[in-house]
């Protein structure tokens, strides 16, 4: 079945959303949507920030709580080189050829975690995974944000994916929450544009429960057309340790689509992590404005970190995200 909607119909709907989520924009916007499968085109926008959406089967969504044991957790491995994060060995092999970082560069501290970020876990092939990603308010109450390299590669998207929100030191407090909808944008899709490396997933309750996520852990605001240069604090989880690192540091302008951060110790895992401003550190709230991703997929060196500039590209996903998500099939 392929369902359709025009710019014009959708407009009104779309405006409720950013409203109903908290977000402040500058002028009115518009998003269509157009799904049918497990592998639906939700359209908006140029065709590089069309939202692909992949639906997960409830049966998918039940295997992928069975597989994630806490011992699969406290084993699972960061993505690799070839799916980017910080600090990544390749770097590493080659200490001659590593930059230090500038003076003054900050270190992140260790601590238990919040309730809006957490590990995101998955599987490729026969690897078990994981990244960072964190809640995002919402009107669809159930929206997580990542790296979309974390989470869709060249060959499709990531199996037995569950959201585990404040996982520290091997505790889940707040349990397991499979993903039943991935929404990339199709310049990820098709040629894993770093400008649009971020994902919305939508995350079913764990099980005995029925309270959407957001109504749980509460969420970050998504922040649209901020400052390049702001205080932030990134949170993620690095694949040498059980708990997440923060750090306080300053976003900055790299390139006109892409944002940066110094702060030692950022490696591979941190992925996805988001970089909050107004951050309250005893419940996690505060606004979202980058998750580390982007150029060199979050970055070679362990003290540099990337994300996309959040701009339009993410404001369209993230209502497609929401939008699309009554008409995408699960088989």
């Amino acid at each position: 079945m392929r369902v359709t909607a025009s710019v014009r119909a959708a407009r009104g709907g779309a405006i409720a959303l950013v409203v109903a989520a908290g977000l402040a924009v500058g002028s009115s916007a518009g998003a269509a949507v157009s799904s049918g499968s497990s592998g639906a085109a939700v359209t908006g926008g140029t065709p590089d920030v069309q939202a692909v959406a992949h639906g997960v089967s409830s049966g998918a969504q039940a295997a992928a709580r069975g597989f994630w044991t806490a011992a699969r957790m406290k084993s699972a491995t960061a993505v690799g080189v070839s799916g980017g994060a910080s600090g990544s060995p390749a770097a590493a092999a080659s200490p001659a050829a590593t930059p230090t970082p500038p003076p003054g560069t900050p270190n992140p501290v260790y601590f238990n975690g919040v309730p809006t970020v957490g590990a995101l876990f998955f599987t490729t092939g026969t690897q078990a995974h994981f990244c960072t990603a964190s809640v995002v308010d919402s009107v669809t109450l159930n929206l997580v944000l990542t790296a979309a390299h974390c989470v869709y590669g060249s060959t499709g998207p990531a199996t037995n994916v569950v959201y585990v929100p404040q996982w520290h030191q091997g505790v889940s407090p707040f349990g397991a929450w499979p993903v039943s909808d991935i929404t990339v944008a199709r310049g990820w899709q098709q040629s894993q544009d770093p400008d649009v490396d971020f994902a919305f997933l939508a995350v079913s309750p764990p099980a005995r429960t029925s309270r959407p996520i957001q109504l749980v852990t509460g969420g970050l605001r998504l922040g649209i057309d901020t400052p390049y240069a702001q205080p932030i604090t990134p949170v993620g989880y690095n694949n040498t340790d059980n708990e997440p690192i923060r750090c306080a540091t300053v976003s900055q302008k790299f390139e006109p689509t892409q944002i940066e951060f110094y702060c030692n110790n950022y490696q591979d895992g941190t992925s996805g992590g988001p970089w909050i401003t107004h951050f309250n550190p005893v419940t996690g709230t505060g606004t979202v404005v980058g998750d580390i991703g982007g150029y060199e997929q979050g970055g070679n060196y362990a003290w540099q970190s990337f994300s996309p500039y959040y701009s339009w590209p993410i404001l369209r996903l993230f209502l497609q995200a929401q939008l699309g998500q009554a008409h995408i099939k699960r088989g």
